[in-house]
C-alpha cells in the first residue's frame, strides 16, 4: 500500500510512524513550517510512548495550569497528582524536527519543503508538487486548518466561530523558574504564556476581534497576572497571526482518502486539545487506510460526536 501524507505536523508524523510499522510505503510531504501551540498536556504521554518519542529532552516540564477566567485571582490545576505526570512546554521547532526524524527512522520518505500544486485520480492518486509527481493508493490530509487536500476534493468546512491567535515570542537574560501555563481573560479575548527553552517565552492573545498588532504589546504589558511574568523579557521577532476558530469538515473520509488532525477538526486553543487530538487521529488513521466505507463513516461519526460535545463545553465556558 502506497500512502502519501500531506502535512508533517504531529498528526501526519504519527500516521507515518504507525503506517510504516504496518508495512506501508509512506511519502511524507512537508511545507517545512511548524505550527503554533507549545503546550503538550500530560494526556499525550502514552501516545508519545507508543510513537517512540519519549523522553522529550530539551523542553520545559509543565507542572500545571494557572488561570484567571472571569475572576481576578488565579486558580491552579496542578499535575502533581495526574496519572501521567507532568506535561511539557515545547520548543515547537525542535519538536517538529524530532517528529519528522522519527517518521524517517520508521521508514517514511520525507520531502520538504514542498507544496501541493494539483491533485488527480485517473486510476491511482497523482499529486503534483513543485517539480515532481507522487503516485499513491491513499492520501492522508494532515495539512492543518487549510486542509489543502480536502479543499481540492470539494469538501466543505463548517465553522462554528471566528477567532484568531496573535502570537509573539520574548527573550530574557534573567532566570525564570516558572513551570506553568498561565491563562488570563481580558477585554476582547484572553491571553496565555508559558516559558520555553533557551530563556524564551511565548505569549498569545486569542480574540474574535480584528487583530490589532500595533496594540498587542501594550495590552500584554497591562495584564494583571501575565505582565509580571514578562517583566524581564523583551519581544524578539515579528508577531504571527493564526486562525484559531472551531471548525470541522462535513466529511472527513472517503474513497482513498482520510483527513486527520486540524484538517479534520480544529479546536479553540482554550481546550488544550490540539496536540493530543492530532496524535490520536494520526494513530487512528493508520488503521483506517484501505478500510471499508462503513468503518470510514464510523470514524467521521465518532469525530463529529466528540466535536459537538466540545462545542457545547466551549459555549458554556464563554457564554454561561
Amino acid at each position: 500500500m502506497r500512502v502519501a501524507i500531506v502535512g508533517a505536523g504531529p498528526a501526519g508524523c504519527a500516521a507515518a510512524v504507525e503506517l510504516c510499522r504496518l508495512g506501508a510505503e509512506v511519502v511524507l510531504l512537508s511545507d517545512g513550517r511548524d505550527g503554533i501551540g507549545e503546550q503538550m498536556p500530560p494526556e499525550a504521554r502514552p501516545l508519545l510512548q507508543q510513537l517512540g518519542l519519549l523522553p522529550l529532552d530539551g523542553h520545559v516540564d509543565c507542572v500545571g495550569v494557572r488561570a484567571a477566567w472571569r475572576r481576578a485571582t488565579l486558580s491552579h490545576q496542578d499535575f502533581v497528582f495526574h496519572p501521567f505526570g507532568n506535561g511539557w512546554l515545547l520548543d515547537r521547532r525542535a519538536f517538529g524536527a524530532r517528529m519528522r526524524q522519527r517518521a524517517v527512522d520508521a521508514g517514511a520518505v520525507l520531502r520538504q519543503p514542498v507544496r501541493l500544486v494539483t491533485l488527480a485520480r485517473p486510476r491511482d492518486w497523482r499529486l503534483r508538487v513543485e517539480g515532481d509527481e507522487v503516485a499513491c493508493d491513499w492520501i492522508i490530509d494532515a495539512s492543518g486548518r487549510h486542509a489543502v487536500v480536502t479543499r481540492r476534493l470539494g469538501i466543505r468546512r463548517r465553522r462554528f466561530d471566528r477567532q484568531f491567535a496573535v502570537v509573539g515570542w520574548l527573550q530574557t537574560e534573567a532566570d525564570d523558574e516558572d513551570a506553568t501555563l498561565t491563562v488570563e481573560g481580558g477585554a476582547g479575548g484572553w491571553w496565555y504564556t508559558g516559558r520555553l527553552p533557551h530563556r524564551r517565552r511565548v505569549a498569545a492573545f486569542v480574540t474574535s476581534d480584528r487583530p490589532d498588532l500595533m496594540a498587542w504589546e501594550k495590552r500584554l504589558r497591562s495584564t494583571r497576572h501575565i505582565a509580571p511574568l514578562l517583566r524581564n523579557y523583551r519581544c524578539c521577532g515579528p508577531l504571527v497571526v493564526r486562525p484559531a476558530e472551531s471548525s470541522m469538515l462535513e466529511r472527513s473520509a472517503g474513497s482513498g482518502w482520510i483527513a486527520i488532525g486540524d484538517a479534520a477538526a480544529s479546536y479553540d486553543p482554550v481546550a488544550s486539545r490540539g496536540p493530543v487530538a492530532a496524535l490520536e487521529s494520526g494513530i487512528t488513521a493508520a488503521a483506517l487506510v484501505a478500510a471499508s466505507s462503513e468503518r470510514l463513516a464510523a470514524y467521521h461519526a465518532d469525530l463529529e460526536q466528540r466535536f459537538l460535545r466540545y462545542i457545547e463545553e466551549r459555549n458554556r465556558l464563554y457564554f454561561s
